[in-house]
């Protein structure tokens, strides 16, 4: 389980894998690295940290990422390399993205909804201070796909989405069902394609003891 709160510094990870840690930090998803020992993906650290000041989610994981750097000897390269992507851009209409309000703090709810028989037909997602690159790091692990924002929007807002599954596509995170939600109640266009992105290669790592 991996916490946060932007503004605020606190950070919390409990029996996380480096794997999980080196992604969040460095703002990539699973299929954009390699290298790397197997341990990285089965040992588990806990890690409790309070910024000073307001350290936002980008400083956070600046902060991750020196830590990652010192505590495991981290060295990598970059390289280019062609992957199937979701190409995010603004729709015919002005998005329905909120500025937030004074004092809230980022989060994400994501609420089932029942039915009449007390069955979840629906999950209700409630975000709060939240950026485009951040929701599509929500679902970019599901999907196992990297996620391009060309829509222009770059700050942190409040929305919601409602994904409705029906007989024909009984997963909540079904690619069409996010496609129609982000078109229908966002004001956002989702296409997918090839495209050529960032790919991090680990060079060589440390290991150390897990749990602390």
């Amino acid at each position: 389980m991996l916490q946060f709160t932007a503004p605020g510094g606190r950070f919390k990870a409990s029996a996380i894998d480096l794997k999980f840690l080196l992604e969040w930090a460095y703002g990539i998803q699973p299929s954009q690295h390699s290298g790397g020992p197997s341990w990285m993906g089965t040992d588990r650290y806990d890690i409790v940290a309070k910024a000073e000041g307001n350290a936002t989610d980008e400083q956070q994981k600046l902060m991750l990422r020196t830590l990652i750097v010192e505590r495991f000897g981290l060295k990598f390269h970059y390289e280019k390399k062609k992957l199937p992507v979701y190409v995010i851009s603004a729709g015919k209409t002005a998005p329905k993205l909120f500025p937030p309000k004074d004092g809230e703090v980022h989060s994400i709810k994501i609420m089932p909804q029942q039915d009449a028989e007390q069955k979840t037909n629906s999950f209700h997602v409630v975000l709060t201070r939240y950026s485009l690159k951040q929701l599509t790091d929500v679902f970019a692990r599901q999907l196992e796909r990297v996620f391009l924002n060309e829509t222009g929007l770059d700050g942190d807002y409040d929305f919601t989405l409602d994904l409705t599954p029906d007989e024909g596509r009984p997963n909540p995170l079904d690619p069409s069902l996010l496609i129609a939600a982000m078109r229908e109640q966002l004001g956002l266009q989702m296409k997918s394609q090839d495209a050529v992105v960032d790919f991090l290669v680990i060079d060589s790592v440390d290991k150390v003891a897990a749990g602390n």
